[in-house]
């Protein structure tokens, strides 16, 4: 069954459309998010997307029998439609069962599923079904500016790289905040080469959270900055949700640093952590990660308390 790797902009430096009209067959495409997935699936072949048979279908709705009545008989009109399956990583069960238990072979159209984000299913297909596999992964998190740029050249924008430093400085590095952020700019300055810093500050707000920095501030006793820093931002539920379980994490290593004992060499990091976990107690620790477990809860559940409890957690710092 073959299968690949890419990160996005890999992808389409290799393949300039989606799939290859010349290759008609079943294809499965596993995003690392939406917004990735909805980049390259728009970049389906006109060929196949202009000639009125190729449809949209949702994952749910796709059952055995759809797939015999569309792929294994044959038409009277010959109408050979073509169909990306979007959302799959909610086929229903027996669908699943399905393709694994019946070869499907598709000689001159297209089945194309679409995986929005990583899925069991399609590891699970992957090794029992034969089809293209294809695998988007998360660009790393050293690969902020590639990622940056992928995301501009689907808004056709250039832009200057003052700008693009500003903007992997002041926003989280995610397929999220920099589509909302390319969208906005092309929305103001189309094709992006007359972008201004002064006026994409104004626009966008500074909103990241570098949680090493912010680890860092809280492990040297600075709680009252810390929290200060998180009030004063403009973030959003899903971004102090992730700090909140990252810091949980780093007191656990403040609370054991036998975890460095056998590495051959420590990074900064590891000799951060050690260096503050002598200003600490077990007590102190085991406390502090209590409540940032509380704070991931009311993150998770978007508690509109949550922004309150942050303000009262600076203020107790003092």
């Amino acid at each position: 069954m073959p299968s690949s790797k890419w990160y996005p902009w890999d992808f389409l430096k290799a393949n300039q459309e989606t799939v290859n009209p010349s290759r008609p067959g079943v294809y499965f495409f596993q995003f690392c998010d939406e917004f990735i997935s909805h980049i390259i699936l728009e970049l389906m072949p006109k060929k196949l997307v202009d000639n009125g048979n190729f449809f949209k279908i949702n994952a749910a709705e796709v059952t055995p029998d759809w797939i015999e009545d569309k792929f294994k008989t044959i038409s009277l009109f010959g109408n050979n439609e073509s169909y990306l399956v979007i959302e799959s990583q909610n086929l229903p069960l027996k669908t699943k069962k399905w393709l694994e238990e019946n070869p499907l072979s598709v000689a001159d159209q297209f089945l194309i599923f679409s995986f929005s984000k990583p899925s069991k299913n399609f590891d699970q297909l992957s090794k029992k079904v034969e089809a293209e596999f294809i695998k988007i992964e998360a660009p790393r998190f050293w690969e902020g500016l590639q990622h940056l740029e992928f995301i501009c050249n689907h808004f056709q924008l250039s832009l200057p790289m003052n700008v693009k430093n500003y903007l992997l400085a002041s926003v989280e590095n995610s397929s999220y905040e920099f589509f909302q952020a390319a969208n906005l700019i092309s929305l103001y300055f189309p094709g992006g080469t007359n972008t201004k810093l002064e006026y994409v500050q104004k626009l966008i707000r500074p909103s990241k959270l570098d949680h090493f920095q912010l680890a860092n501030l809280f492990g040297t006793k600075k709680r009252s900055h810390f929290f200060g820093m998180i009030s004063s931002k403009d973030i959003d539920f899903e971004q102090l949700r992730s700090l909140f379980t990252f810091m949980q994490g780093h007191l656990f290593k403040m609370l054991d640093t036998s975890y460095c004992e056998g590495k051959s060499r420590l990074s900064k990091y590891d000799r951060e952590i050690q260096s503050h976990a002598k200003a600490w107690t077990a007590d102190e620790l085991q406390r502090e990660s209590r409540i940032f477990g509380e704070l991931e809860v009311e993150a998770k559940s978007k508690s509109p308390l949550l922004k309150n409890r942050l303000r009262l957690e600076y203020l107790s710092s003092f």
